[in-house]
């Protein structure tokens, strides 16, 4: 089981920036003598009481492809919440990945394309494209997790900041 009770909010957002996924206002500012691994980080998000971590999963992988290896073992070691969680933000960033592909590698050059881990497991049909699969996976979550939240509003929020925030970075180098 991925014991994250000893990471606090603030050790997350500094991981995430240690990694380059500005996502989150806060932190410390401090990198950590020790990071935590991929499979941590991800369960840890994935498990967080707030929110907007836990969201930081959909950047993280749009960023980070390569994370993608651990995650199904990840999600096997969490609880039915966390799992759930960790599951519709992977499919979304998959989704989202195939949606901005050619802004993400603009952004971040050419990636490893996200695997479909977990549509079957989810219960989503096929579809012919990223937003209708988006607007299916959101329609489960809700249904699993008994929230109407406007979860397709929360994918696309997670993917347009990190977009737009890396847009910014590039242009003040620039």
């Amino acid at each position: 089981m991925i014991n994250a009770i000893d990471i606090d909010s603030n050790q997350l957002i500094d991981e995430l920036d240690s990694l380059g996924v500005h996502f989150l206002h806060g932190g410390t500012g401090h990198l950590a003598k020790q990071p935590l691994n991929p499979a941590t980080l991800l369960g840890a998000l994935a498990m967080s009481h707030e929110a907007r971590l836990r969201l930081a999963l959909i950047p993280l992988l749009l960023q980070y492809p390569a994370f993608a290896v651990y995650t199904r073992s990840v999600a096997e070691q969490l609880p039915q919440p966390a799992q759930l969680v960790l599951k519709c933000y992977y499919t979304a960033a998959q989704l989202l990945q195939q949606k901005y592909l050619i802004r993400l590698e603009a952004l971040f050059g050419q990636s490893t394309p996200l695997p479909d881990l977990f549509t079957a497991e989810l219960g989503l049909p096929t579809w012919q494209n990223p937003e209708a699969g988006l607007q299916a996976l959101a329609e489960r979550q809700r249904n699993l997790s008994e929230r109407a939240i406007n979860w397709l509003g929360t994918y696309e929020h997670g993917a347009q900041r990190l977009l737009t925030h890396q847009a910014r970075r590039q242009a003040w180098k620039a």
